[in-house]
């Protein structure tokens, strides 16, 4: 049947019901190799799913909030969390940052696929409105906030070479205001570093990976389904404890940035 559950048919699977079933037997990833230098052999057909991106991506009713040290922590965000890994774990991701000389595709994968959000309605924007209301309420910021990237964003991540030691970490930066990164894979060795002030050259196009051993830093743990809210300003990027975890799994959070709306 489509997304949703039995006991509780939603109104998006009622309305899809004539379509195949995206959680039947048989249906698993493609055994075709996708563009570029990739080339992982899988069996049984495509796995196109269809799905209603506002109904799908709904907030939960049943979320564990807390406040530590200047950072937002919402366990069980998403109420159709499985469903939502099953759409990630399914889609084609095309490559991110990227210079001729550069590591991605030869060390690593770094990849940002995007799901358009043509045609939503405004119930796609019940988990933005609860993010900014958390935010006023936490962070103590009356700001007017808004959403500074794409509704449905992602950063996936998976390593080439093998043992690359814990040193080297996401290369850290600063973005907006706040960010919010909801983690959604399995494997979920690490999280984000939040690290002290330091001057750190902006090189991410030439290697995503940055040795970080002589800077201080603390770190958010990831956990499936969690979300993590932070000041975008500080100094930050990808945690991971153990990058063979990521060789054969893929790293994939949904990132949202936050800024003042301009007028």
């Amino acid at each position: 049947m489509p997304f949703g559950y039995i006991a509780r048919l939603p109104p998006y699977a009622e309305r899809a019901m004539s379509a195949p079933s995206i959680l039947s037997k048989g249906l698993r990833r493609s055994d075709n190799p996708p563009f570029g230098v990739v080339h992982e052999k899988r069996s049984g057909p495509p796995m196109i799913i269809p799905f209603i991106p506002e109904e799908l991506f709904q907030p939960s009713d049943d979320q564990q909030v807390r406040f530590e040290d200047g950072v937002l922590i919402v366990d069980n965000w998403y109420r159709n969390f499985e469903d939502i890994r099953t759409v990630l774990t399914n889609m084609p991701v095309p490559r991110w940052k990227w210079a001729p000389t550069g590591r991605n595709f030869v060390d690593y994968y770094d990849c940002r696929p995007s799901i358009p959000g043509h045609w939503v309605t405004d119930q796609a924007f019940n988990g933005i409105n609860q993010i900014i209301s958390y935010i006023k309420l936490f962070f103590r910021d009356a700001s007017p906030l808004g959403l500074m990237n794409h509704l449905y964003e992602f950063n996936y991540f998976r390593n080439i070479r093998t043992d690359v030691p814990n040193t080297l970490q996401h290369h850290p930066h600063t973005d907006f205001r706040y960010n919010c990164v909801v983690y959604i894979d399995e494997v979920c060795s690490g999280g984000t570093a939040l690290y002290e002030p330091a001057t750190v050259p902006n090189t991410e196009e030439q290697n995503l990976l940055y040795d970080v051993s002589r800077i201080g830093r603390r770190i958010i743990a990831s956990k499936p389904n969690r979300l993590a809210v932070f000041s975008g300003k500080q100094l930050h990027g990808g945690y991971i404890e153990d990058h063979n975890a990521y060789l054969s799994e893929w790293r994939i959070n949904h990132i949202m940035f936050f800024d003042e709306k301009k007028r």
